[in-house]
């Protein structure tokens, strides 16, 4: 089988890196991924470039035409040069929509949306399967008529497991002394992840008894505000409490360095299988510890959540602080989270689902579904011809 895998993006995210292990995965069921991204998405070095190459993968780089229309076309010529049987498009804000217009236009090719947001949209479409990463969005999407598959975002439990990644010489390398580590390994995203690495810096003044250094690696567009955030506490502290690293495209030390790891969604994830104690953070302030009596909820929410505290940041200190304190259950955490891990979200057992789903796809989907997904792209348009219409009659009524 070959499938055209379309990328969201070409930054180094969980879902982008999910795509690339699951390309390599695929192929001892038999799978041949052609991986395609958006030129317009790709930022300078560290990318997701250099975590495919890496992983021996190959990444076809191309800018998107202009219009949904001639992007739709321009997918069509790329899914018939590469001859492929299915295509497989990450992301909700992706190019799903012109998937459907090009490639699978009439049900010519056969397609499969992942979606690995923390919510959906009314602009994904119904009919087609549709793989999701998140338990109680399975719950709210049980009455649509495509497939819907669980597949959590996977692990490579034999990359990702203690004692592989050179945690020491990580230490050594980026100079963060022999104290306490709490480690992050996130986007630095001022939509979503932003607020929660805003809260885990200033909870850094309450734990500065532990000794303890937070460091965080990752970039993105909030990296320079972070950056003061963190100036100001190390300045308030007189010491380098907090250390922005910067994008690594392959994270792995930083994980296995770790006494303790804060994340959410698949950050959360590998650190469980790296067997490290994690306090697992939302997007707005609130946090938990991964424990025996939490885990199963967790889970079902991926490792996230979109609730508020009224005191986020004494909360997040308290919890670290706590783990800081005893090391025989920084142990035993770690430990039930690296079985968790095997058990819950391993590589080999999620490219299985993922493969089952395609040949779903290629069973099930054809011009019956394309066209009941017609009436809901149709009210889109809709929609949109009216908006453009009023702004064209309003800017005549001005002039």
């Amino acid at each position: 089988m070959r499938v055209l895998v379309h990328l969201n993006s070409l930054e180094l995210g969980g879902t982008q890196i999910n795509a690339v292990d699951f390309a390599v995965a695929a192929r001892a069921f038999g799978v041949e991924s052609i991986v395609v991204g958006m030129g317009e998405t790709l930022p300078a070095t560290p990318n997701l470039l250099d975590y495919a190459r890496d992983q021996d993968v190959d990444i076809e780089v191309y800018d998107a035409a202009v219009g949904m229309r001639a992007h739709a076309a321009q997918l069509s010529d790329i899914a018939h040069r590469r001859k492929v049987d299915l295509i497989h498009v990450y992301g909700m804000w992706g190019a799903a929509r012109q998937v459907y217009w090009g490639p699978a236009r009439w049900g010519r090719t056969p397609w499969v949306h992942t979606v690995y947001e923390m919510s959906i949209a009314p602009i994904v479409l119904r009919h087609m399967p549709l793989v999701l990463g998140t338990g109680y969005l399975i719950e709210e999407q049980s009455g649509r008529a495509g497939a819907t598959e669980l597949i959590s975002p996977p692990v490579d439990i034999e990359r990702d497991a203690p004692g592989r990644a050179g945690g020491a010489d990580f230490r050594r390398d980026t100079g963060l002394g022999d104290g306490p580590l709490i480690g992050v390994v996130s986007r630095l995203d001022s939509r979503m992840k932003a607020r929660s690495l805003e809260i885990a810096i200033d909870a850094m003044e309450e734990l500065d008894g532990s000794g303890a250094t937070l460091y965080i690696v990752g970039g993105g567009d909030a990296a320079e505000s972070l950056g003061d955030r963190a100036r100001r506490v190390n300045d308030a502290l007189r010491r380098e409490a907090v250390r922005l690293l910067g994008p690594m495209s392959d994270p792995r030390p930083a994980y296995e360095a770790a006494d303790v790891m804060l994340g959410m969604g698949g950050s959360a994830a590998r650190a469980l299988a790296f067997g490290k104690p994690l306090v697992v953070q939302g997007e707005a302030g609130w946090s938990q510890t991964f424990e025996p009596s939490s885990a199963e909820e967790l889970a079902r929410s991926s490792y996230w959540s979109p609730d508020t505290l009224d005191d986020p940041i004494g909360r997040l200190a308290r919890d670290v602080g706590a783990l800081l304190e005893d090391p025989a259950r920084r142990v035993a955490l770690g430990e039930f989270g690296r079985t968790f891990a095997v058990e819950r979200f391993g590589l080999p057992a999620m490219t299985e689902r993922l493969c089952a789903v395609y040949e779903t796809a290629l069973s099930t989907y054809g011009v019956t579904q394309w066209v009941a997904d017609l009436p809901r792209e149709g009210r889109r348009l809709t929609k949109k011809v009216g908006r453009a219409v009023a702004r064209v009659v309003g800017g005549g009524g001005q002039t």
